[in-house]
């Protein structure tokens, strides 16, 4: 359908009284804080039933390597953030994985993720073991973790045979 110069203008001015009626005057607005969080990768739908999902866990088996987790920004930067992060679990360092030195990551400015890393040593497991990447500070003002809760600080990774 083609519009004509009149649709055109009428829809504008529509958009625009929905624009200034939905801001009440009095009414303050907090900006959303800069945020980091670790999560897989992210799924998301396709048609106009299209959602997310994030998870903050994955699992692996010992042959394959590297785990992989991924930080993401809630917001484009136009700056690094550097995140710092620790590694606890069931799996041990050194005998069930190679941890990273150092243990931190950087999401390059304009960039809105970065992949931690960490190579998986193939050895028989007596049972599933697990790294566990906690982020514990960023750089930049940035907060670590997402909403209220501070979601999305941890991940989990589960190694399996």
């Amino acid at each position: 359908m083609k519009l004509n110069k009149t649709t055109k203008l009428f829809s504008a001015s529509i958009l625009t009284l929905l624009i200034i009626t939905g801001c009440k005057k009095n009414e303050t607005y907090s900006p959303i804080p800069d945020a980091v969080y670790i999560a897989s990768s992210l799924i998301t739908g396709s048609g106009s039933t299209a959602s997310t999902t994030i998870t903050n866990s994955a699992s692996g088996k010992v042959s394959v390597s590297p785990a992989v987790a991924r930080v993401y920004v809630n917001t484009l930067k136009n700056f690094d953030v550097s995140v710092n992060y620790a590694l606890t679990g069931t799996a041990i360092a050194g005998t069930n994985y190679t941890a990273p030195n150092p243990t931190s990551i950087t999401i390059p400015a304009g960039k809105w993720y970065a992949d931690i890393q960490i190579p998986v040593i193939n050895t028989s497991l007596s049972g599933n073991k697990t790294i566990i990447i906690t982020m514990t500070s960023a750089g930049n003002n940035i907060q670590v973790g997402i909403g209220t809760p501070r979601a999305y600080t941890a991940f989990t990774y589960t190694l399996t045979n």
